[in-house]
């Protein structure tokens, strides 16, 4: 400015002076520009062509162009009738480079410098630029890091710019030794500092940073030792001072707190004035606050809440109530008024959705309780929102009500929406699921075209299924939220439970309805038909189909093995009898008969079932609080070739603990089932099944591994009974006189019968029968099953638990497509209808808290374009030795 100011004198001097006449601008002619266009000087000037200059007009096209902060220096002179304009340009910023910077981010940081004018292509203004190194400073400072320093290094560069380099060295961070409060009388010190988060470290938490010092966390603080001054009657507490000490060193601060806390207050009156639009009673019944009681300011403004929620209900959307304490010294009382101003009732214009580009405008228009016309509902509009929410199909949803321009009694609500990924179009390939492989593709869309209808097809072709189904729902079959659907399938299953040696072939549908009860409720009926074929293979479990049994080959028994060896007297065949001739009790025939022995291997059932569902769940995915329950009863009709019933419960609960980022999910499954009429239990392919992460959940063990197991097919010995011969019908023999062994085996020419041995007594003899001979019987020998098939069986009695606590994801911004968990499992599955084969192997309980199943580890699930993928790591306890864990495992499709 200086140069400006000498400028302009020696061109008042030397030119106005010398010619102190005025003069008319023929023209103007600007000296200098570089990056600045003309036409941006032409518009700053105050005089154009044409115009008069006088002795005053110099100065003020200086101060005119001075002010864009464009130029360093600005001259201006006279050439006959031209005025001359000669300007230097301020240089630009060419980069900006910051190094050392951890604590706070470099975008931050450009951010703030940008705030300031201070960015690559703009203006370089050193002024601001220390003004910025001030403010990067004392950022630094309110995160108790004094000791930081910022050098400021600028670097000219060709056609007038300049580079700034930033060197942040952010020193060590100061750390509380010392918190202390002064004035306080009615409180201990110990109390009132649990309030703070802000404090000394715990000895026992190393790593906690509760004594890292900042300015935000420390107004926090002083807010809530206020807050429970006020809500502990002390109207007149005030804090006086906060000092801070720092050490020489930078590294220890010392905070002091002074306050004054007065007396404490009880309430006189409580009072409502103002307009109460008729609803006096209704608003003082939410009034928390009462004579006698001691003065709150949480329970005023908890009042002020509540009452300006019911004027809102009322229609009165933008109603103020106002809790105003008004102090009586004399006897240490407040009286509580309650200033109303329901302001004018509100109707709403318009609804307007935004942010749903697929989902149709209808579909959220229906889940609307708030109407266009009627009066603004501040509960109708929240649980509108709340009802978009529920859906599944939004990941956010929130609402605005907007004053109609030019009215005052009219509002638009107006919701942005968010959508989210609401189904799955998925092809898979690999090993697993039960079997070696498998090949699955299915579509799940829940929001099917944006038409709010649920479409899944769904072909699967695996080591144990093949399958084709078809499901469709219309949630409004009628407008007032009736909802119908059908389902169509067909499979063919082989050992879909784990359980050896038998298949299931299947087909069937379901017509299904669900009826509103209310807005959180609802109730469904079912009616199904399905044809199932059992087929129970070579050797099926003993559950299935009772062993051993005849081979349909078979009919002989051997009464004595064929002699092969010439030195234990003539090479001959085994003698063998009918199987007729030997008495039934010595056969080793099955005491329980297996289910297709009591109910045939060929069913055709028609099914009826009814389901009620309440939920509060805040959201239709990844929920984070409310509930959910779901009871549901099944029965075929009498007549059907099977009788039974199941009945089925499931809950769950959202609990937030800090927000909705740690929140504590509790959850259990119970189902019990049987036959009835002619049937005497639940058939073994409707059992319930624990373990894995689908159906009942207890992770760390083996998909459907828990419960009741299956005992093992026991199946009859045979042994071959008659040599091969010649063509005169000799047994062929070879040089040492025994039959013919090529590779050391005898040569037999098939024929089998069932291998025996004697009866023992009490005694550990033989029993003879009439004739003298030891009486025999048929030898039997368990068939162990296949490695690969384990020998879960089942159970009609199911309980299951989880409780997990849900946190944020380490390292993830965008929380609501990833969900990570602590989890503890529990339950297993009991049988109430053991056999006594199962009995006596052990392999089958009925309720029992000891055979209850545990597990705790951590889960994650993500919502991927492909459908939910789930991955958790678990540490089984309480186990036994036959369990089968599972430590580590992953499901893609479902979520849980």
């Amino acid at each position: 400015m200086t140069r400006i100011f000498l400028t302009l004198s020696l061109l008042l001097s030397l030119s106005f002076t010398a010619q102190a006449q005025n003069f008319t601008i023929s023209d103007i002619r600007i000296d200098g520009l570089q990056r600045v266009s003309p036409g941006v000087v032409f518009g700053l000037l105050p005089v154009g062509i044409g115009d008069d200059v006088t002795p005053g007009v110099p100065a003020q096209i200086i101060r005119a162009i001075t002010a864009s902060q464009y130029f360093e220096d600005v001259e201006v002179a006279r050439e006959d009738d031209v005025l001359l304009i000669t300007v230097q340009e301020r240089p630009s910023v060419s980069e900006i480079n910051i190094s050392g910077n951890q604590v706070l981010q470099t975008e931050d940081i450009l951010e703030n410098m940008a705030s300031a004018d201070i960015v690559e292509g703009g203006i370089f203004t050193r002024a601001t630029l220390e003004a910025i190194r001030q403010g990067i400073q004392e950022v630094y400072s309110s995160r108790g890091r004094y000791g930081t320093t910022v050098e400021i290094e600028v670097t000219d560069q060709p056609r007038n710019r300049v580079a700034i380099d930033l060197q942040i060295n952010e020193g060590s961070e100061s750390r509380i030794r010392d918190i202390n409060i002064i004035g306080n009388q009615n409180f201990e010190n110990d109390d009132l500092l649990d309030l703070f988060e802000l404090g000394l470290r715990p000895w026992y938490l190393p790593f906690s940073s509760r004594d890292r010092y900042s300015r935000e966390q420390l107004s926090g603080d002083l807010e809530r030792l206020t807050s429970h001054y006020l809500n502990s009657g002390f109207v007149r507490f005030s804090i006086d001072s906060t000092p801070i000490s720092i050490t020489p060193d930078n590294e220890e601060i010392y905070v002091t707190i002074n306050l004054s806390e007065g007396e404490r207050y009880q309430v006189n009156s409580v009072d409502l004035v103002g307009d109460l639009v008729n609803a006096e009673p209704l608003l003082r019944a939410y009034t928390l606050i009462g004579p006698g009681q001691t003065f709150s300011q949480a329970l005023v403004t908890a009042s002020e809440d509540y009452m300006t929620q019911i004027l809102g209900n009322l229609g009165y959307a933008f109603a103020s109530v106002e809790g105003v304490p008004e102090i009586n010294e004399e006897d240490q009382t407040v009286d509580v008024i309650f200033y109303v101003d329901p302001g004018n009732r509100t109707y709403v214009n318009r609804i307007n959705f935004r942010g749903n580009v697929a989902t149709a405008d209808d579909v959220l228009r229906r889940e609307m309780r708030q109407l266009e016309s009627a009066p603004a509902s501040s509960q109708q509009i929240e649980l509108s929102r709340v009802r978009l929410e529920r859906l599944g199909y939004f990941s956010r949803v929130d609402v605005d009500t907007v004053e109609v321009p030019g009215t005052t009694d009219q509002v638009d609500v107006e919701f942005d929406v968010e959508e989210q990924n609401f189904g799955s179009i998925s092809f898979s390939l690999g090993s697993g699921g039960g079997g070696d492989w498998f090949i699955s593709t299915s579509l799940q869309a829940e929001n099917f075209l944006g038409t709010g209808r649920s479409v899944a097809i769904g072909l699967n072709r695996s080591f144990f299924e093949s399958s084709a189904r078809f499901a469709y729902v219309d949630p409004y079959f009628t407008p007032d939220g009736v909802s119908r659907g059908f389902s169509l399938y067909v499979q063919k299953q082989d050992s879909p439970f784990n359980i050896a040696s038998f298949s299931t072939t299947s087909f069937g549908g379901a017509l299904n309805f669900s009826y509103p009860i209310s807005e959180i409720e609802q109730i469904g009926f079912n009616v199904g038909y399905a044809h199932t074929e059992l087929s129970s293979g070579g050797f099926s479990v003993q559950e299935i189909e009772a062993t051993p049994r005849f081979m349909d080959n078979v009919n002989r028994f051997i009464v004595q093995p064929a002699n092969l060896n010439p030195y234990e007297g003539e090479v001959r065949d085994a003698i063998t009898r009918p199987i007729e001739d030997m008495p039934e009790q010595f056969w080793n025939q099955p005491a329980d008969p297996g289910f297709i022995d009591r109910y045939g291997s060929v069913f055709d059932n028609v099914t009826l079932s009814t389901n009620w569902v309440r939920s509060t769940l805040n959201r239709g995915q990844f929920a984070t609080r409310g509930s959910y329950q779901q009871a549901s009863a099944e029965i075929t009709v009498p007549g059907s070739d099977l009788e039974y019933y199941k009945l089925q419960y499931q809950a769950q609960y959202y609990y937030p603990l800090v927000g909705d980022d740690w929140v504590l999910h509790l959850r259990t499954n119970l189902g019990f089932g049987d036959g009835y009429g002619e049937a005497d239990d639940l058939p073994f392919f409707e059992n319930f099944f624990a373990g894995g992460l689908s159906r009942g959940i207890v992770r760390g063990f083996d998909e459907n591994s828990l419960g009741p197991r299956s005992t093992n097919p026991v199946r009859y010995l045979t042994q071959q009974t008659t040599f091969l011969r010649d063509a005169d019908g000799n047994i062929i023999l070879d040089e040492s006189g025994a039959p013919l062994s090529p590779g050391g085996q005898p040569l037999f020419d098939g024929q089998q019968a069932y291998q025996t041995v004697p009866v023992l007594g009490p005694d550990g003899q033989p029993i003879l029968d009439a004739d003298g001979n030891p009486q025999l019987q048929l030898a039997t020998q368990a068939q162990q099953l296949s490695r690969r098939r384990f020998n879960a069986f089942g159970g009609n009695l199911l309980t299951t638990a989880s409780m997990e606590l849900l946190f944020p994801t380490p390292f993830v911004e965008d929380r609501s497509r990833v969900r990570t968990t602590f989890f503890v499992d529990a339950g297993t599955v009991f049988s109430t209808n053991c056999t006594e084969r199962q009995r006596a192997s052990s392999n089958c309980s009925d309720f029992d808290l000891g055979e209850l199943r545990y597990s705790a580890g951590v889960s994650l699930t993500y919502l991927s374009p492909f459908g939910p993928l789930t991955f958790y790591l678990a540490r089984p306890f309480s186990t036994d030795p036959d369990d089968r864990t599972k430590r580590f495992d992953f499901t893609i499709g479902a979520g849980f």
